[in-house]
């Protein structure tokens, strides 16, 4: 499965019709193929014109901050650094619905290469996810009030909704040595048909 497949099964299953993608970057590669009624995307430098929002994700929820506006689902895949992933994730828990649920991707980065924090290497651009895996992490070890877990397939798709948790009884550095010894039980690593089945 990729992360639209995930995203739409979602859809379909819990009737979301408010959509918000966060770094559409190329709209082929997600945005124009999710089904829901209504779709916002938001990036500072999109290809092509299906962006409604051609700003930061900063300057979006800065937008809409006094707005009563809510989202059935949200998906989570702008700038891959910690710091900037934090903020999406605060902002977008104050604008989804109750029932509606976040979606991330690269999550979980196969090998320390991939988890870099700057994504040109040489002047070339190899495949990159970036530290998205340490704010969801974080997430799971310090928040009782958020139900996460990890798809996975398509570099990881986490899944936060609101809900009770057991956090991970862990504790240590976030690096790379943590995650690859710690994740499955870190991140609630599920496989495909634990996702189709369980959610």
């Amino acid at each position: 499965m990729k992360r639209y497949d995930i995203i739409n099964t979602m859809i379909k299953k819990y009737n979301y019709v408010n959509y918000l993608e966060i770094g559409v970057r190329d709209p082929s590669q997600c945005f124009d193929k999710i089904i829901a009624e209504h779709k916002d995307g938001v990036d500072p430098e999109p290809l092509g014109n299906n962006v409604n929002y051609p700003i930061t994700s900063d300057q979006f929820f800065e937008l809409i901050k006094d707005e009563d506006i809510k989202y059935d689902i949200i998906f989570i895949d702008g700038l891959h650094l910690m710091e900037q992933v934090d903020k999406d994730i605060e902002n977008s828990l104050k604008h989804l619905t109750d029932n509606g649920v976040i979606v991330m991707h690269d999550c979980n980065p196969p090998t320390e290469f991939y988890q870099r924090e700057n994504y040109e290497v040489d002047g070339q651009f190899p495949p990159w996810n970036g530290t998205v895996w340490k704010s969801f992490a974080k997430l799971r070890l310090n928040n009782q009030d958020l139900d996460l877990c990890c798809v996975d397939c398509d570099w990881g798709i986490g899944i936060i909704r609101r809900g009770v948790s057991s956090n991970p009884k862990l504790s240590g550095k976030l690096d790379f040595n943590f995650l690859n010894k710690n994740r499955k039980y870190l991140l609630n690593l599920i496989s495909v048909n634990e996702f189709i089945k369980g959610y």
